[in-house]
């Protein structure tokens, strides 16, 4: 896979908000890290998190019932357990720490338009580079593009604000109707409203296919000898 990197304004200052997901799905809460400003509170915090990453990622298997060995046992597998926190700390070092990666639900119009801020700057980057963008592929260029929105996570919040200021502004000086023509008013055209599925009553017997349906129900085994 080719590197690509995108330049990005030195000046601008983006502002991170950090949202933590509530146990048993009640809800989140968006946290400003600019506003922890008592040194102790955020050693503690940013410990903690350490504390999680370091002991947790690749340890399922090795530090489990460490402290019941003993001898040259356990000496050996302290050892393996270190080795392993340390390539986490160095995996922390280098952004590459597996699992660390915070789960955000992005939906399909923003994602579109992220990737669509991608490639347009995946296309600049090798124009401005002497490169022809006919010499690449659909595929190749949607993959530098995926690079470099994992690479600039803010396209995400332009992507939505993109999308927000699509939708705040109307298209102006177009009649829809008189541009679609005889398609205006074709029922069969237009999008079907999504109904979620009805919920099953309690004992309600599940329907059956149609392949299920026409099954022939296998012949009952007979429960007393036949007679001659």
């Amino acid at each position: 896979m080719t590197d690509v990197t995108v330049e990005q304004d030195p000046t601008a200052t983006v502002k991170k908000i950090l949202t933590v997901q509530i146990r048993g799905k009640c809800g989140s809460v968006d946290i400003d890290p600019e506003k922890i400003t008592d040194d102790a509170m955020y050693e503690f915090i940013f410990k903690t998190g350490l504390d999680t990453l370091v002991n947790k990622v690749g340890m399922a298997k090795i530090a489990t019932g460490v402290t019941k060995l003993s001898g040259a046992e356990a000496d050996k597998r302290k050892a393996e357990v270190l080795k392993q926190a340390q390539e986490n700390v160095e995996a922390i070092y280098a952004g590459t720490l597996k699992g660390a990666r915070a789960a955000t639900k992005v939906t399909g119009a923003v994602n579109t338009e992220a990737m669509r801020l991608a490639k347009a700057m995946v296309k600049d980057l090798l124009r401005n580079n002497g490169y022809k963008i006919g010499a690449f592929d659909a595929k190749e260029l949607t993959a530098y593009a995926k690079d470099v929105l994992a690479a600039n996570p803010d396209l995400i919040k332009k992507a939505e604000a993109n999308l927000a200021e699509r939708a705040a502004a109307p298209v102006k000086g177009i009649d829809l109707k008189k541009m679609l023509g005889a398609h205006a008013d074709d029922e069969s055209m237009k999008a079907k409203p999504k109904v979620p599925p009805k919920p099953k009553a309690k004992g309600e017997k599940v329907a059956m296919s149609a392949k299920q349906a026409g099954l022939v129900a296998p012949r009952a085994k007979p429960t007393a000898p036949l007679a001659h």
